[in-house]
């Protein structure tokens, strides 16, 4: 096993130097609870994003999608209880107000905010509120991200967050984040919010005191974004405004990260550390759920059919559902790979549920259904499935479908 050339840290957003973020009660959501959440570096940042893919991009998308990568920023604002999406015209000019409040509420006239927002889709933002929300928040500025985390909550149950350290040059480099999500679930992010994806928004916002350029940052991202918010399910259902931010701003004084040195490596193995959690935090709070299940598709004949199977397993309704009756239907599980459009040998595929065999060479083991349904009845388990047609895998992380969960999304 490698060595970890990180260390985990217990905070969020704010454990890397020079941020500070508040959240606060504007009055969006009609509960009184929190809602617009503002981040700021006390110096210009480097950024990198990545976005949905979705053809209906809310504002918020639109407006940081259209900032040149190359431009600093200063931080990041966001609101919960209206996702500005649909909005039209009104709704851009509504993004770009947000901007241009969070500019002049932190003091900050030349240096753009990146924006995101969620919640209900069509309705326009309550700009009086927002304004007045975010002079209150840069008054509250403080290392102490908790309540920022709280304010991009939407059907959340509790906050995300979590953060990672390495050295650079004898010097402690930070990363941490925060991250919202728990319904609408299937990220399909990209950096250019155009490319095919694989298929209540899940957005996060990164920040890092490391010194590096917006390229190998992007870089990082994409790859660290593809191995953890890319992988997770909870509902099938792509949003319009999913969005994950990157922040750095070279506060801890270390030397650069450079693009094939060993310093950039430790970052990336950090960067996926802090994503990962985070994104198994969304799947863990998913509406209504009541089993965490990691998908595991081996013996593909590619990595592109690895990915088709793991993805459609982890989608599938009925794959779901036989999981909230704690029921091994290994059928199900055949039948989403086979309708994926990878390739299958008919005659050695295998299933296994937290090791325990279920199917061999195609053969049923019938004395292991038993222990299989017990791995079933535990709140978190993996499944394995094999195609038996190559070395490729790839894994996926997804949920159970509850009848919570249609309670809980029939509407108002």
């Amino acid at each position: 096993m490698s060595r970890r050339v990180f260390r985990r840290v217990e905070e969020g957003v704010c454990a890397a130097a020079g941020f500070r973020a508040a959240g606060v009660a504007a009055g969006i959501k009609k509960t009184g609870k929190l809602d617009l959440s503002l981040v700021v570096s006390d110096r210009p940042c480097a950024w990198a994003g990545t976005f949905t893919t979705n053809a209906v991009k809310a504002a918020p998308v639109l407006f940081d999608l259209a900032l040149p990568r190359a431009r600093s920023v200063r931080g990041i604002v966001a609101n919960s209880g209206n996702a500005n999406a649909c909005t039209g015209a009104q709704g851009l000019r509504d993004a770009v107000r947000m901007d241009a409040l969070a500019r002049e509420a932190a003091g900050s006239a030349s240096i753009p905010f990146l924006i995101a927002s969620t919640g209900r889709i069509g309705g326009l933002l309550p700009m009086a509120k927002v304004a007045a929300g975010l002079r209150t928040a840069a008054a509250r500025l403080s290392r102490d991200d908790l309540a920022a985390a709280r304010a991009i909550m939407t059907t959340d149950t509790f906050p995300k967050r979590a953060a990672a350290e390495i050295r650079v040059g004898g010097r402690v480099v930070r990363i941490g984040g925060m991250a919202k999500g728990a319904g609408m679930i299937c990220p399909g992010m990209s950096r250019t919010g155009r490319r095919p994806a694989l298929h209540a928004t899940m957005l996060a916002f990164l920040a890092t005191d490391a010194a590096i350029a917006p390229a190998p940052l992007q870089r990082c991202l994409e790859r660290a974004v593809a191995r953890s918010f890319n992988r997770i399910s909870v509902d099938g259902d792509m949003s319009t405004n999913d969005t994950v931010l990157l922040l750095a701003n070279g506060a801890a004084g270390a030397p650069a990260l450079r693009d094939g040195s060993r310093a950039l490596a430790d970052f990336q193995a950090a960067l996926d550390d802090v994503t990962l959690r985070l994104a198994q935090g969304i799947v863990r709070d998913g509406e209504g759920i009541s089993k965490v299940v990691t998908v595991v598709v081996e013996g593909a004949a590619s990595a592109a059919d690895a990915e088709r199977a793991v993805r459609a397993i982890g989608n599938s309704i009925l794959v779901k559902c036989s999981w909230c009756g704690e029921d091994p239907n290994w059928g199900r599980l055949f039948d989403a790979a086979g309708y994926s459009g990878a390739r299958l040998n008919l005659e050695n595929l295998s299933v296994h549920y937290d090791g325990v065999p279920l199917v061999l060479r195609s053969r049923r083991l019938t004395a292991n259904a038993r222990r299989a349904c017990a791995v079933l009845k535990k709140p978190a388990f993996t499944v394995r499935c094999g195609l038996g047609v190559g070395r490729f895998s790839a894994v996926f992380y997804t949920t159970d479908l509850t009848e919570k969960y249609v309670e809980l999304n029939k509407g108002e």
